[in-house]
């Protein structure tokens, strides 16, 4: 009946509108950032809020997530990244510690240089729009009566991490064996994480499907002998999906453990009903569930991977592993996993590359030694947290885990070793991305009914993917002048047809963010020792001013005008003589200069650019 399906349309689109409405900060005058100025005591506020997050540090911060209960003596609510400065005296905050702190909230700065990641916008995704940066002397603990959940499970999982402390376990092994079992992540190294991407392994650093998979095995085979007695299949269900769900508690509820227990809560009743579950039906209906609790989900890349994989994996599976079909179990068996793994990368392809721009050549080598192993690694550390919570010492299961740890450690290294198997510095842009999932979209649907239509589809495809690459290469000739920002130094990017030229005063080494820039346009630049004083481009000359504070230069009338390294000048004057269309200021200016400046500029009401505030200045040439 075509009425109920447009019902049915209307009704999850209402349900979507409605979804979003509620959960838009922007909707809710109870949020901080609903908040006018002139309602706050000053620019600096007093706080009291319960921590909720303990994220990875930084170099001279502990970082943590918070949510607020008052601000100003008013009951407020929402997210707040909290920024600590490093004190060898206090010890670190714990999950559901309620505190009093003074200080004002200040945006969260986004990418300043174009193709940079934007942690902005990633914090947004998690509900957090402000950050708060404070010494150890700005904040004191509270005592409260109101004990949360997250408190008890935060002082568990606090438990759990000191006892496994006390075990004979190195560093590297420690910070795997926690992000392995508690999904917390903060410990691993930069050495640790680009080894296992690089091994294309990084999926089991992350606590998701594979491991929620194995646990619920697991417990349906400890519980099996509930189904003998009467209400007992009732029982084991419960249990089973308290224990889920425990789990999930303990890891944290990242994207990636909530929506791997939402499906296999799904796949734990259908197991005790007796009833065939359709894969894809409990996919969709816990991916409906989690974004009508939070619809930002949808935007968060570890939430994107993780239904993309398994979505994959669920349709390219079976025609993959039907392509050999090996008699011999054991070669069926290693095959099983090669196919899953196979599967599960090409469904995730275009996002890995969009997101991460580099390619694992021996991601197959890797799963097909060690996912046979996890199951088996998995089991026993959640054997040895066990016995570490009822009190026991167990060195020798301590040492038999570490030495299993380590070595899992040393053979992914050893693969992430031969970088000539890693691709990587793949331009890949969005566009490209929408393209590839589009043909993988229409790959499912011919597998599942090999009609001409679906062929015509699939066909399609590749004019699809094709005319992206058009797209992109037409968008990627456009010509430009970057300014970009660096603290301290002058960084200039020129951009002519397929000619990158990269100019700096820090001639050390190449930023990163020149390498985003390279990525993003797909062309390598030639680095040039030094800056010029004058620039052309686009029929406007750009004057760069120095130290040095030189500008009176006969003959010459710059459009634009670059202040760079402080130079000690009189504005209002230069701004006089020269006539300037606009002024630019980067990232190796004082921060007073700036600021006295951009009152100059805006009285003789001339645009002024900082970069440490707007982020790079780009010219585009329009011809």
């Amino acid at each position: 009946n075509p009425l109920f399906g447009i019902l049915v349309y209307c009704l999850f689109t209402f349900l979507g509108f409605l979804t979003v409405y509620v959960h838009n900060p922007n909707n809710n005058p109870d949020h901080y950032i609903n908040l006018q100025q002139s309602t706050l005591k000053d620019s600096s506020s007093l706080l009291v809020a319960d921590v909720v997050e303990q994220l990875k540090p930084g170099l001279y911060q502990d970082r943590y997530i918070i949510k607020l209960r008052m601000l100003d003596d008013i009951n407020t609510e929402g997210s707040v990244l909290l920024n600590i400065s490093r004190s060898q005296v206090l010890p670190k905050l714990k999950i559901g510690q309620r505190l009093a702190l003074y200080g004002e909230m200040e945006g969260i700065k986004g990418n300043l240089n174009p193709y940079q990641f934007d942690y902005s916008s990633y914090m947004k995704t998690l509900g957090v729009y402000k950050q708060l940066t404070i010494s150890p002397d700005q904040f004191e603990i509270l005592p409260t009566s109101e004990i949360s959940l997250f408190y008890y499970v935060g002082k568990l999982r606090n438990k759990i991490t000191s006892s496994l402390k006390k075990q004979d376990f190195t560093p590297d092994e420690l910070a795997v064996i926690q992000a392995l079992l508690l999904g917390q992540r903060q410990e691993l190294s930069s050495e640790i994480q680009q080894n296992y991407a690089a091994a294309g392994v990084i999926h089991i650093l992350a606590v998701s499907g594979l491991h929620v998979g194995i646990i619920l095995i697991m417990l349906h085979w400890l519980l099996s002998f509930l189904d003998t007695i009467k209400y007992g299949k009732t029982l084991k269900t419960i249990l089973i999906l308290f224990c889920l769900w425990g789990f999930a508690l303990v890891a944290g509820l990242s994207p990636s453990v909530v929506r791997a227990v939402s499906m296999f809560s799904f796949v734990a009743v259908g197991m005790q009903l007796n009833k065939r579950t359709s894969i894809l039906n409990t996919l969709f209906a816990s991916l409906l569930i989690l974004l009508l609790i939070n619809p930002s989900y949808i935007f968060q890349v570890g939430f994107q991977l993780s239904y993309t994989a398994v979505f994959a994996i669920v349709v390219f599976q079976p025609p993959i592993f039907r392509l050999a079909d090996p008699k011999n179990r054991i070669l069926a068996y290693f095959w099983k996993i090669a196919s899953v793994t196979l599967a599960a990368q090409v469904g995730v392809l275009p996002l890995s590359l969009y997101y991460f721009h580099q390619f694992p050549g021996l991601f197959l080598v890797s799963n097909i030694f060690i996912l046979p192993l996890i199951g088996v690694i998995l089991a026993i550390g959640i054997f040895l947290i066990f016995l570490l919570l009822i009190g026991t010492n167990p060195t020798g299961i301590s040492q038999v885990y570490g030495w299993m740890i380590s070595n899992l450690n040393e053979f992914v290294a050893f693969v992430a070793s031969k970088e000539a198997f890693v691709i990587k510095d793949i331009s890949f842009s969005l566009t490209l991305c929408i393209s590839f999932c589009i043909l993988l979209i229409f790959l499912s649907f011919l597998l599942k009914k090999p009609d001409f239509k679906n062929l015509a589809l699939v066909l399609s495809g590749p004019l699809i993917i094709q005319s992206g690459f058009i797209h992109e290469k037409h968008k990627s000739s456009e010509d430009e002048f970057v300014v970009f920002h660096r603290t301290r130094s002058t960084d200039i990017g020129i951009k002519k047809k397929n000619v990158f030229t990269y100019q700096s005063s820090n001639n050390k080494n190449k930023p990163f963010f020149i390498t985003d820039y390279e990525i993003g346009k797909d062309i390598k630049s030639d680095q040039t020792s030094g800056l010029k004083n004058v620039y052309t481009f686009a029929e406007k000359e750009i004057l760069l001013i120095d130290s040095l504070g030189i500008y009176n230069i006969s003959g010459l009338n710059p459009k634009l005008i670059l202040l760079t390294n402080s130079p000690k000048i009189n504005l209002e004057r230069l701004l006089r003589e020269l006539k300037p269309e606009q002024i630019i200021a980067d990232g190796s200016n004082y921060k007073s200069m700036i600021k006295r400046w951009r009152e100059t500029a805006l009285n003789k009401k001339i645009p002024f650019h900082a970069t440490a505030e707007k982020g790079a200045f780009i010219l585009k040439d329009e011809q």
